[in-house]
């Protein structure tokens, strides 16, 4: 009887095996998933967009809006004109952005009747909460609406 329990060692391949799923493999390529948008990436792709925007118009507060305000505040050269039907949240900005560094001068807080229809100001930032009753208020003006919260929809 022979003894089988012997086995001869495999002579060393020169070929390395790479480890995980042969590449190519796979038809599905990877689809991009888009991201809600943050305060933060929101308010660089305003950045981008609007460049030459000087006097920023912003309908409602929240988080976006806030975070939009404090981004561009070190801008001397850009205005802003603050609303809110709710006239304790735009209080409560105002006084926040009071105790920032740099002049008070360029932002004003004021009421929210006749912000839109007037037509003074060509981009309005509108908080999300207000968006649908905003698109139902007249504009013949053209004004154009954005929202930071929707940004990239």
């Amino acid at each position: 009887m022979e003894d089988n329990s012997k086995q001869e060692p495999k002579a060393p391949t020169n070929k390395k095996e790479s480890r995980g799923r042969p590449k190519g493999s796979s038809d599905n390529k990877p689809t991009k998933i888009k991201l809600k948008p943050t305060p933060k990436s929101a308010v660089q792709a305003f950045k981008e967009e609007f460049k030459g925007l000087d006097m920023v118009a912003i309908y409602g507060v929240d988080e976006f809006t806030e975070k939009l305000i404090r981004e561009l505040w070190t801008d001397p050269n850009k205005e802003f004109i603050v609303t809110d039907p709710i006239e304790q949240r735009a209080g409560t900005l105002t006084r926040s952005i009071g105790a920032l560094p740099h002049s008070l001068h360029r932002y004003d807080q004021t009421r929210h009747v006749g912000f839109i229809e007037s037509g003074m100001f060509p981009v309005i930032i509108v908080a999300s909460e207000y968006w649908d009753m905003v698109m139902k208020l007249p504009n013949p003006n053209k004004v154009i609406f954005t929202c930071l919260s929707h940004w990239g929809k």
